[in-house]
């Protein structure tokens, strides 16, 4: 019975391990990426149900859209998944298609199985990185908007390591600041900033997954947490029966917690990314409902609900 009650240990401890982890590596890419994805939908019903998708499609999608397939295109090459067909740009009335990245990988790789997560989450990821990337080249002020986002990533780091006291205070009062420090006096006579804006809501607008990249994002997590728990049922394996201890200190780079340092950076780093993008995301849902708004209550048709179509 003892036996049992120990292999049931032994379990409970990959399981709880594996969680621990996918939680910290991935854990501020849901919860902003689930954001994310509901401010653009949003954004987007409220095109479809006040103009029609023309116009959506005229004013963001020519930059969005490619983007967004970009996004993929990125991780299938990474990936090392075969691009069979991409299209950047097709707008096709018919199935509301904008664009599409077709591909083909090898279904007993379990690095290319994997990559399905970060093909099909591609375009938030490879999103974020482009508006910072914008910001860095068009707004005037880049160091102080990039010092309230290292300010938000040490913030961050802290709540994904379980120290939630005060986070949502800190968090509220970071992205005050960094709104402050982006829409400042100097910054709204510059013409940059004002493509910098465009172009950031352009962006975001097409930031929304398709169900087909769900599908194959879901498809390639399964994987990821598959992979986790044979690596800890191996590595915890070998410390539970002594091998570890007769490595010495080469056991030590052999778990994925002695390279914290680094990964928290990391992981801190992009989180802040996400709060921008979100803050951009929200803005241009803000400014496109209101504008949207007033227009369709000028036709007499009322306000729009944008939560479903």
């Amino acid at each position: 019975m003892s036996k049992v009650n120990s292999f049931i240990e032994f379990l409970k401890e990959v399981i709880f391990t594996t969680f621990s982890q996918l939680t910290w590596l991935l854990g501020l890419l849901f919860i902003f990426g689930f954001i994310l994805y509901f401010i653009a939908r949003f954004t987007r019903n409220t095109y479809v149900k006040t103009t029609g998708t023309t116009l959506d499609i005229l004013i963001t999608g020519w930059i969005g859209t490619p983007i967004h397939e970009l996004g993929h295109a990125l991780f299938c090459i990474v990936f090392r998944h075969k691009i069979d067909e991409i299209k950047l740009y097709t707008p096709n009335s018919e199935d509301g298609t904008l664009g599409y990245v077709n591909h083909s990988f090898n279904p007993k790789s379990i690095y290319q199985n994997i990559g399905n997560f970060f093909i099909g989450i591609g375009p938030i990821v490879f999103g974020t990185l482009v508006l910072y990337t914008l910001l860095y080249f068009l707004v005037p002020n880049t160091k102080d908007v990039f010092s309230s986002i290292e300010t938000q990533s040490n913030v961050l780091v802290k709540g994904v390591h379980g120290e939630f006291t005060g986070i949502l205070n800190s968090l509220r009062s970071t992205t005050i600041n960094t709104l402050g420090t982006l829409f400042n006096k100097s910054n709204l006579v510059n013409y940059k900033f004002w493509i910098f804006l465009y172009l950031s809501m352009c962006i975001s607008s097409h930031m929304e997954l398709s169900p087909l990249d769900i599908k194959g994002a879901w498809r390639g997590l399964i994987s990821l947490i598959l992979f986790f728990i044979v690596i800890n049922l191996i590595i915890i394996g070998f410390e539970a029966i002594g091998v570890s201890a007769h490595l010495g200190n080469w056991w030590h780079y052999v778990k994925l917690e002695s390279y914290a340092s680094g990964i928290n950076k990391w992981v801190g780093t992009f989180g802040a990314l996400f709060i921008f993008a979100t803050i951009v995301s929200g803005l241009n849902f803000l400014i496109t409902y209101s504008l949207l708004n007033l227009y369709n209550l000028a036709k007499g048709k009322g306000a729009v609900n944008p939560l479903w179509t």
